[in-house]
């Protein structure tokens, strides 16, 4: 018998529910994978409150913080010289930015709430923090670039004080200016890491000016001489006391001499008869003695010369004593061969290097006769002899005394004359000195001079200075020339308070 198969019959009512189903679970999943989308998207932005070396990166994705980082600190720095500014390029200073170094920090730092947190509505954490910066300076292309490019721009070297013609003053050297590299390699490293202060103070250390070249004063002594007009023969030595090399030189008619002409010492030849006598006194110095070295050095008095070679040296001999004293100190050419009173013998023929020269010839007095370097020594002795503080400075291998010695400038400094190097010298300067001048055969003045040992603020020197004219020196003319040359060593001594010539000097 034949079976007949039942029809089985659908239900639209579950085919509509399974349908809804499946559409709300494919929406619910649409959802969900939309707002996972979303998540992801927003947690590659850098939380609100993130920041590198005070530049904010928070809403920013990766990319736009590692260019906002490169765009801040690829901006030029400004350095400041005394006043001057300057901008460079971080990359010629050698800075290098390491932008993606920085942000890894960040990344590897910040939390991340993760997505379930945010799928129930939990807001992510505030979060606040700025980050180092990932940055080298390479400080030895810094300071190359400094020594190359600001230094020979902007450093100043100190000038020399220079003389200013038709005077006798020098206008002062100036300071110089230099960068001190390590200090502004210091400054330089802040402004480099720095978001909003690029700007580097330099420190700069000024050097002080230059003084006077020896050789400018020499020029400038030979141009006051030429400018002077006076075509004789001068000649000028110059010995700074504290131990410089003495400036000596000779010029007649501008034309240049070889110096230590041989000179009538006249009355300058006193102060090695006031050594002599002192090397043979007993202290303390006899008042006789004292008195008729007050008259032969302060007055410039001849008697008293005689008188204290005759009782102290030797009745006959004692200007050859003077003579042999000044050759034991290797004085070739400063000789006494004679009292000074009228008639008085020659006592010896005396013949030196000086005046044996062929070239310049002045016809000196046979009785006594001198060089500047010698007269200059002398006093130059006597100076330290006086401010010893041990026998390595002391006279005659300490025969004679540091008292003595002061004494000696003692009474140089009383001799007041007014004239001379004197006359060049403002108030704050004195001087020790003798001078001498004497008439020749003929009745006329030739030769003038001056030995003494100038103390000023600015440092002591002895200065000696020999003038002679083959016609008459008239002693007007001789003695503003020695004013003018005096005055311009004293302000080469004193830059910072010169003596200012007044016409009609």
């Amino acid at each position: 018998m034949k079976i007949k198969a039942r029809r089985t019959r659908v239900d639209p009512l579950r085919w509509l529910i399974a349908g809804f189903g499946l559409f709300f679970l494919l929406f619910s999943l649409f959802i969900l994978l939309k707002d996972y989308t979303a998540y992801r998207a927003s947690s590659r932005l850098y939380p609100a409150g993130v920041s590198v070396a005070q530049v904010p990166i928070g809403g920013l994705t990766r990319e736009q913080a590692e260019q906002r980082l490169i765009e801040v600190f690829s901006m030029p720095v400004e350095l400041r010289y005394s006043g001057a500014r300057m901008q460079f390029l971080p990359a010629e200073l050698g800075f290098s930015l390491h932008a993606q170094a920085s942000l890894d920090q960040v990344d590897q730092d910040i939390p991340r709430g993760g997505w379930w947190r945010h799928l129930w509505g939990q807001s992510e954490p505030e979060y606040v923090q700025d980050f180092p910066l990932q940055a080298s300076l390479d400080t030895s292309a810094a300071r190359v670039f400094l020594t190359e490019t600001v230094q020979p721009r902007y450093d100043q070297a100190a000038s020399e004080a220079l003389p200013i013609l038709y005077s006798t003053n020098y206008a002062p050297g100036q300071p110089g200016y230099a960068l001190d590299l390590d200090a502004a390699l210091a400054a330089l490293e802040p402004a480099l890491f720095s978001a909003s202060n690029r700007t580097a103070e330099l420190l700069v250390r000024e050097t002080p000016a230059l003084g006077l070249n020896p050789r400018n004063l020499e020029v400038f002594l030979r141009q006051t001489i030429l400018l002077d007009g006076f075509d004789g023969l001068v000649e000028i030595y110059l010995q700074p006391l504290a131990d410089d090399e003495p400036l000596h030189f000779a010029v007649r008619a501008n034309q240049t001499v070889a110096p230590d002409v041989a000179y009538s010492a006249a009355s300058t030849i006193k102060i090695p008869i006031m050594t002599s006598v002192l090397k043979r006194l007993a202290e303390p110095t006899p008042d006789t003695a004292r008195l008729w070295m007050e008259r032969m050095i302060v007055y410039s008095e001849n008697p008293p010369s005689d008188s204290l070679m005759s009782t102290y040296l030797d009745e006959s001999l004692g200007p050859l004593i003077v003579t042999e004293d000044m050759q034991s100190l290797g004085y070739q050419n400063t000789f006494l061969a004679g009292y000074f009173y009228s008639g008085a013998p020659l006592l010896q023929r005396v013949s030196t290097p000086a005046n044996s020269r062929t070239d310049v010839y002045l016809d000196p007095d046979f009785y006594n006769q001198t060089v500047p370097s010698e007269i200059g020594d002398l006093l130059t002795r006597i100076y330290h002899c006086a401010h010893a503080a041990g026998t390595q400075d002391s006279l005659f291998d300490g025969q004679v005394s540091q008292t003595e010695c002061q004494l000696m400038l003692d009474l140089l400094a009383q001799n007041q004359i007014g004239a001379l190097i004197e006359a060049g010298l403002p108030p704050q300067a004195s001087i020790a000195h003798k001078h001498g001048w004497t008439s020749d055969l003929d009745g006329l003045l030739h030769t003038m001079s001056d030995a003494g040992i100038v103390s000023t603020p600015g440092g002591d020197y002895v200065l000696i200075i020999f003038v002679n004219s083959s016609r008459q020196l008239v002693f007007d003319e001789g003695n503003w020339l020695f004013a003018r040359l005096s005055q311009v060593i004293y302000n080469a001594y004193n830059l910072e308070q010169q003596a200012a010539w007044l016409p009609g000097n």
